[in-house]
């Protein structure tokens, strides 16, 4: 059950207009090493104003060294083919809010709370990638809080890495935390890590990101790019505008990446938010958002580049009706889109919130996507016939023998997690029964990080703490 939002005339239109753009207008690379890298790959430069544009012909040509699907690997050596047909989750675990059950409250997050959505995250068969904000916790008011989430979070899962990292000094750290994980292999090989790098919108890639860009390509890893426009404010205040930018954004970091490291992974990405003119407030999850998500993953095939869809999301920090609809329309948006990998489960509070609960509750959801995704199939058709002949009119079909069949099978819906008694007094909720699932879920949690793995990673912070007098 797929949807399109674009026509293929439209597709062409937009991909027309976006080489036209960086051909015409160009864009603003803040970093001098990659001037002279653009110069030397055929792109036209200009150091003093550091703008650079890039031809039709060669942006086409560098766009076709984009691998069509690539491997992202976790310690524990399972691989992710992205862009092999299969979709899977990237998982987020902290953010800047964290809506707590008990208070039903937006709080600040603890170590606890990455812990838990750590765990959560890892046992998750869906889940091939984990990031993590970099954002400190209450249990400690230095410098080294947002390090001690970060060290909570290694040792609690052995998957694929998303990096985002907040400065250079913060990405050093992961590569001296990569030689860690890779137990002395070769870093540059291991396809461990996925690197955010940020756009600034409108048409800017900064020194720092652009530092990141190099450190990304120099090992391999997989380049992502943070592409966040606000229509009204960084972009133009009309979806097909804003979804213009992102393009061109997105497609000139893809081109980008292939001057400095020809067949670098790149995975399309695009999160375009709409500016309230009235109240100037950035609101991140509202219905545009569908077309939105679609649209991106319709272009990024067009180019045949591997590409991310958030996949849950709401603007409310609250369990409620709007929360639920909000969530379930942009799941089954992002499922149904076709993108590789779906990221952000658990997100709500407008992007800038996070729950254990919400996590449990929207992979309960993509499960519902996939299944509403499936349609009707046509297969037990005779088999009904013949069913329907048996029993004649009046009969029933408690004891038939398509229901016996269809018993235990996926024939009909039916999630862990909903209220399918049909009853009202003693049905628990569906919030609830997330609640007593995270706790099944994360006690007696033993993790799958290999212990020489935990204890260097431990040895590692523990010299970083105390080099920081803490």
């Amino acid at each position: 059950m797929k949807i399109k939002v674009l026509s293929e005339d439209q597709i062409e239109r937009i991909k027309l207009l976006t080489e036209e753009m960086i051909e015409n207008v160009g864009f603003r690379v803040e970093h001098g090493g990659l001037l002279k890298t653009a110069a030397k790959a055929g792109a036209v430069v200009d150091e003093s104003s550091q703008m650079v544009k890039i031809t039709a012909k060669l942006l086409r040509e560098l766009l076709s060294k984009v691998p069509r699907s690539y491997i992202a690997r976790g310690i524990d050596g399972k691989e992710y083919n992205l862009g092999g047909g299969r979709q899977y989750i990237g998982a987020i675990v902290t953010d800047p809010w964290i809506v707590d059950y008990k208070t039903m409250e937006p709080r600040r997050p603890c170590l606890e709370d990455v812990r838990t959505n750590t765990i959560l995250s890892q046992r998750n068969e869906d889940v091939a990638s984990i990031g993590r904000m970099d954002f400190p916790v209450t249990d400690y008011k230095d410098d080294t809080s947002s390090l001690r989430a970060l060290e909570i979070h290694l040792l609690n899962h052995a998957k694929h890495y998303n990096v985002y990292a907040g400065s250079l000094e913060g990405f050093r750290q992961w590569l001296d935390i990569g030689q860690v994980l890779s137990h002395g292999g070769d870093l540059a090989g291991s396809k461990l890590m996925t690197v955010a790098v940020a756009i600034v919108s409108p048409l800017i890639l900064t020194d720092i990101n652009a530092e990141l860009l190099l450190g990304a390509t120099a090992n391999g890893f997989t380049v992502i790019p943070t592409i966040c426009p606000m229509a009204g404010t960084t972009s133009p205040y009309s979806k097909d505008a804003t979804l213009l930018q992102g393009n061109v954004e997105n497609i000139f970091l893809a081109a980008l990446t292939q001057m400095v490291k020809p067949g670098n992974p790149y995975l399309y990405a695009f999160g375009p938010s709409v500016s309230n003119m009235k109240t100037g407030h950035d609101l991140y999850y509202t219905l545009d958002k569908i077309p939105w998500k679609i649209a991106t993953t319709e272009l990024a095939k067009s180019y045949c580049i591997p590409t991310s869809a958030e996949c849950g999301g709401t603007l409310s920090p609250r369990y409620d009706m709007q929360s639920g609809a909000e969530s379930m329309l942009f799941m089954l948006t992002a499922q149904n889109s076709g993108a590789d990998i779906i990221s952000g489960l658990g997100s709500c509070y407008n992007a800038n919130g996070l729950s254990s609960e919400m996590i449990v509750i929207q992979s309960e959801w993509l499960k519902a996507a996939k299944y509403l995704g499936h349609g009707i199939s046509t297969e037990y058709l005779e088999e009904g016939i013949e069913s329907i002949k048996t029993q004649g009119p009046g009969g029933n079909f408690l004891t038939d023998d398509l229901t016996i069949k269809n018993l235990r099978s996926n024939e009909f819906f039916a999630g862990n997690l909903f209220d399918t008694s049909g009853g009202y007094e003693t049905a628990p909720t569906l919030l609830r029964n997330a609640h007593t699932k995270v706790e099944e879920l994360t006690s007696g949690y033993k993790s799958p990080v290999p212990e020489n793995i935990q204890e260097g990673l431990k040895r590692y912070f523990h010299d970083l703490y105390k080099k920081m007098g803490s």
